[in-house]
């Protein structure tokens, strides 16, 4: 059998790559077709080739790292969110036995007979205070409370010590107490300071050894250099000369401990500083140990740093969402390679190619660049109809337009060349006169 004798339907044309193939194929011996499975790889296929469980276990793998992140990152949440064991270990804590704690002094006062009551609120701290004489430790680190709650609670008590109070904090008290500022930072790592006072506390300790901020008051105790500050609390640089440590009003009503760090586990044992902290602490029989937190807040318009607000955990989060943020971008953001050429692994039909690019062209709204795709197809087609080289300028493609149509060249120009549109419904207008031209030269 011939080339020309074989059926028209064992010859198929396969776009491969770049370029059109063709493919011829021999059917049986009594010239009928060739069975569907025997049909060679270059058969036509729709769709990928492949089964719908296959697509999906392909899809499933590519999205490995996008769900591992999700799980990594719901599991974070979930450990935020589920309510687990708090550990006591804030600096001066009566419970917390690390080295900045003070669960030592705590254990020391219970044996000596004192009552140490440890109090959550500015509420049950009133009542423990209303309930008999007592003695008052306020260590308000991050300064929630307002002056007139200081106030009130040292007017409560029998006795208040408070630990290295803000200068806000001292100025609805009875006595007046002034924050001086801090110990220099040149002065020694842990100098030992004499009382130089007729406080009974001080006295009793002798020495201590501790830095911190000095306060002036009715009675100045262990005096060290300060350093001056501003009005916002930061170092102005300036020598405000002398200021006490631990400083009591002249009945001894309240006391202002600048240098609470004696107290810590660490510090306990050095020099008076245990004689200091149990004279202070446990000259009454309950001792009120009280640690605000953000829930002792009041609008009482006084100035709060909003930060000390948010829990120690959000942070670290913080920075773990950044990681992750510059990971993910590293990730999704890299450069990618050329184009790599290869063949196509099924034949697609042209009809397919050409919807394909025109959507496309649609989503990215290139109206232009679809215009000059059609433009130049439609040159390319009338000139091989009416038998003019392909690589002919349009004008002179335009001047044998021109002659077969009837048309004048000037508005073909116009039409053709000079014109583009820039709206989907222009382009379809203007495809459609282009269609209509090319009628007129095939009839």
């Amino acid at each position: 059998m011939t080339r020309d004798a074989q059926p028209a339907h064992a010859r198929s044309t396969a776009v491969q790559g770049t370029g059109i193939q063709r493919a011829t194929s021999s059917g049986g011996a009594d010239g009928r077709p060739a069975p569907r499975s025997a049909v060679g790889p270059g058969s036509e296929h729709m769709g990928d080739g492949g089964s719908v469980l296959a697509t999906t276990r392909r899809r499933l793998r590519r999205s490995v790292p996008l769900l591992v992140g999700a799980i990594v990152l719901a599991v974070i949440v979930l450990l935020n969110l589920l309510p687990g064991q708090e550990e006591d270990d804030g600096p001066l804590s009566p419970g917390n036995a690390a080295p900045q704690g003070a669960r030592a002094v705590a254990e020391v006062l219970a044996a000596e007979g004192v009552d140490v009551v440890r109090v959550e609120s500015f509420e049950d701290a009133l009542e423990e205070l209303d309930a008999g004489p007592a003695t008052l430790f306020l260590n308000d680190a991050r300064q929630y409370l307002s002056a007139t709650q200081v106030a009130e609670l040292a007017d409560a008590s029998g006795r208040a010590v408070l630990a290295a109070p803000a200068s806000r904090q001292l100025t609805a008290l009875d006595e007046e107490f002034t924050l001086l500022g801090s110990v220099p930072l040149d002065f020694g790592d842990t100098p030992a300071l004499a009382a130089e006072c007729q406080d009974e506390a001080a006295t009793a300790a002798g020495t201590i050894s501790a830095t911190g901020t000095a306060y002036s008051g009715g009675i100045e105790c262990f005096p060290t250099p300060v350093v001056g500050v501003t009005d916002d609390g930061s170092d102005d640089g300036s020598d405000d000369g002398s200021g006490g440590l631990y400083t009591t009003s002249a009945d001894g009503a309240v006391a202002v401990l600048g240098a609470p760090s004696v107290l810590s586990n660490e510090t306990i044992t050095e020099d008076g500083n245990a004689a200091l902290a149990l004279h202070a602490l446990g000259s009454l029989p309950t001792l009120v140990w009280y640690e605000p937190t953000g829930a002792d807040i009041v609008a009482s318009g006084e100035g709060i740093d909003p930060r000390t607000l948010l829990p120690p955990w959000v942070d670290p989060l913080l920075v773990w969402l950044l990681v992750c943020a510059v990971l993910a971008m590293a990730w999704k953001g890299r450069r990618l390679g050329p184009l790599a050429v290869e063949p196509l692994p099924v034949v697609v039909r042209a009809a397919e190619t050409a919807e394909g690019r025109a959507r496309l062209y649609q989503d990215s709204r290139s109206v232009a660049h679809a215009a000059a795709n059609l433009r130049a197809a439609a040159l390319t087609r009338m000139a091989r109809r009416l038998r003019v080289d392909r690589s002919a300028p349009p004008g002179e493609i335009l001047d044998a337009v021109a002659r077969h149509s009837g048309r004048p060249r000037t508005d073909l120009e116009r039409r053709l060349l000079d014109h583009t549109p820039t709206t989907d419904r222009e382009l379809v207008l203007w495809a459609q006169e282009i269609l209509d031209l090319e009628k007129e030269i095939r009839s």
